[in-house]
C-alpha cells in the first residue's frame, strides 16, 4: 500500500478486505502504528536472509528500523548484527540494543572494520538506508554468494556490475 496504490501517507485508506484490519482498542495509536511499518518491514527483510541468521549479519542504519531489526533478529534466534551508521549517537544506541559491533560508514577503513567485526565471511547485508554509498559498501562486504537486501529508498543512483544483482520475490 502506498507504492502501487493509494495509501502510504494518507490519513485514511481503503483496504481490499477486512482481514487486513486490526482492532487497536485499548492501544495508543501513536505507539502501536509504527510497529506495522518498522516491524513488518524489518521482519520481511530478515526472513529473506533467515538461512544465514546463524552468522553475523550486517545492518545499515541504526534508526527506528535498525533498532527494530536488532530486536527481531534476537527474537528469531539470530547470532547478531554489525550495525553501520554515520551518526555516533545511533551507533551507540545500536550497541545498547545488542549489536555485536557498530561501524562508522564514513570511516576510510569501514570495510576492514566490518570484516574484522564479523570474523568470518559476511553472507547477509540488510540496507535500511538505500543510498549509493551504503549499498556499495554492502556489496563490497559480501562474500561470494551472499545476499544484500535493499529496504531503504533514500534515493540517488548507483552503478553495479549486473552479475551482482539477483531479484527475489
Amino acid at each position: 500500500l502506498g507504492v502501487y496504490c493509494d495509501g502510504g501517507y494518507a490519513d485514511h485508506m481503503l483496504v481490499p478486505h477486512p482481514r487486513y484490519l486490526l482492532n487497536l482498542r485499548g492501544l495508543d495509536p501513536a505507539t502501536t502504528a509504527p510497529y506495522a511499518c518498522s516491524g513488518v518491514t524489518t521482519y520481511s527483510a530478515l526472513k529473506k536472509v533467515e538461512k544465514d541468521l546463524g552468522n553475523p549479519i550486517v545492518i545499515f542504519g541504526a534508526g527506528g528500523l535498525g533498532l527494530m531489526a536488532l530486536s527481531l533478529l534476537k527474537a528469531m534466534g539470530g547470532k547478531g548484527a554489525i550495525v553501520v551508521d554515520i551518526d555516533a549517537n545511533k551507533r551507540e544506541a545500536a550497541l545498547k540494543a545488542g549489536a555485536l559491533a557498530a561501524v562508522d560508514g564514513n570511516a576510510p577503513d569501514a570495510l576492514a572494520q566490518l570484516q574484522k567485526a564479523a570474523g568470518q565471511p559476511i553472507l547477509s547485508v540488510i540496507d535500511l538506508v538505500g543510498n549509493a554509498q551504503t549499498t556499495q559498501l554492502g556489496f563490497d562486504a559480501l562474500s561470494k554468494g551472499g545476499s544484500l537486501i535493499m529496504v531503504g529508498l533514500f534515493g540517488g543512483g548507483a552503478t553495479w556490475a549486473l552479475p551482482l544483482i539477483a531479484m527475489k520475490a
